[in-house]
């Protein structure tokens, strides 16, 4: 065996077992995101937040359950928003129609967006992210 094919065996196993056991996290680092979304005080179900790094990056996403809460997430199996600066972008989507109890027919969806009372704007429209927990309440202001 010549010394080329020894080296390229050594760096194909040297590969295969970065693969195996992992290089580490690669993930940059991210803040754990929570809040709640309201409008005059009460909750606002099926909201989509979108938390978009101002420096670039990976955007993250939330959706409001029927008590207002979310949640934000980075990957679908990592919770979390990059450390910085971000713009928000939003949507109201409203609760989730509800399934019909008899399956045997056919199921059409009927939007049910939340009347916002005219033109609303979500604030704040700009946050910051640190490491660790961060808390971030929304609300729908006239525009």
């Amino acid at each position: 065996m010549n010394a080329f094919t020894r080296a390229m065996k050594g760096l194909a196993a040297i590969g295969t077992l970065a693969l195996v056991t992992g290089c580490g996290s690669s993930l940059p680092p991210i803040g754990e995101v929570s809040g709640l979304v309201t409008q005059d005080g009460k909750p606002v179900e099926g909201v989509s937040i979108e938390f978009v790094p101002v420096d670039g990056g990976r955007p993250s996403m939330a959706v409001t359950d029927s008590e207002g809460r979310y949640n934000a997430i980075y990957t679908p199996d990592t919770e979390g928003v990059l450390i910085g600066k971000h713009t928000i972008r939003y949507e109201v989507h409203g609760p989730a129609p509800e399934m019909p109890a008899d399956s045997g027919g056919e199921f059409i969806p009927v939007s049910r967006k939340p009347d916002m009372g005219g033109k609303k704007k979500l604030q704040p429209s700009e946050v910051e992210i640190v490491d660790g927990s961060n808390e971030i309440n929304f609300e729908f202001v006239n525009g």
